[in-house]
């Protein structure tokens, strides 16, 4: 769980200028007439397992049916700030996972004595994803929880013309750390480890603290697209970032592929390199 744990702790990292409305004129509309305030989030079920998943933010379930292996919901509307998100398999109401986002004014790592949480949790008005992704270790504090949560912020901005924005993530557990790449061999992503996403901005975390300016740090380098060319018939590949030997994926399925016009894709690979279920890639639109 080293390279999971280390990225949510990215997620939760406060980041400024997030709000996308503007509070003074939202709260001089009478409050009859002022739109509900949500959260929008994309819940995309990336685990290992075969069972279909239900999502729910505190004791309410969020989606409404559910959720198959690689596939995801379209945006729906959550609780926003201080947010309890959980996952359920089935018909079942045990927690596969179940983890705070904005409950705390300082990290706290996930531990046998301690769960995850951060200050920073979904915005009102904003769009996000929520991946759940199979665990490395598992915690006797959590023992039914089997399974992670990934928060991050989603540009919907579109893309120039003729382009499409593309982001990458490797929720593969016993896969190296991969860079992905045309087939003809330019690569777009390289070195992204397990739990993680292309070219994403890494926040130190030591003794307990987080380093008040990073670097480069908005919202859109926590789970950051990038833009392509548009195209039909298009051929990826995943190397291992050490040796570049090609990873082959079920299904041959970042072959022939195509990338339409102004499109935002966000394509993972979960599954195993050796084991069941089989290394696969999964590509979700997210307009």
């Amino acid at each position: 769980m080293r390279f999971l744990k280390k990225y949510k702790w990215i997620l939760a990292f406060p980041v400024l200028a997030l709000t996308s409305c503007n509070k003074a004129d939202y709260l001089d509309i009478d409050a009859g007439d002022r739109t509900p305030l949500s959260a929008k989030v994309k819940f995309v079920n990336a685990r290992l397992s075969y069972v279909a998943v239900n999502f729910w933010d505190f004791t309410r379930k969020v989606t409404p049916g559910l959720l198959q292996r690689n596939t995801a919901s379209g945006y729906l509307d959550t609780q926003f700030g201080k947010v309890q998100y959980n996952l359920t398999e089935g018909s079942s109401a045990s927690y596969k996972a179940s983890y705070v986002f904005g409950g705390s004014a300082n990290f706290i790592q996930e531990t046998n004595t301690a769960s995850f949480a951060g200050p920073n949790g979904p915005i009102a008005d904003f769009a996000h994803s929520l991946f759940a992704v199979k665990k490395r270790l598992t915690s006797t504090l959590n023992p039914n929880n089997t399974d992670s949560l990934i928060l991050v912020y989603d540009d919907l901005e579109r893309p120039a013309a003729g382009k499409v924005k593309i982001r990458f993530a490797n929720f593969s557990p016993d896969a190296p750390k991969i860079d992905f790449s045309y087939a003809a061999g330019t690569t777009i992503f390289s070195g992204v480890g397990y739990g993680n996403f292309g070219d994403q901005v890494v926040i130190p975390y030591t003794a307990g603290k987080a380093p008040a300016i990073v670097e480069g740090l908005t919202w859109k380098t926590l789970g950051p697209f990038k833009e392509v060319d548009a195209g039909t018939n298009l051929n990826f590949q995943i190397k291992n970032g050490t040796d570049q030997t090609v990873i082959p994926v079920s299904k041959n399925a970042l072959s022939g592929i195509t990338l339409e016009d102004g499109k935002i894709y966000t394509i993972f690979i979960n599954g195993l390199r050796s084991g069941s279920p089989e290394l696969s890639a999964t590509i979700i639109l997210h307009n």
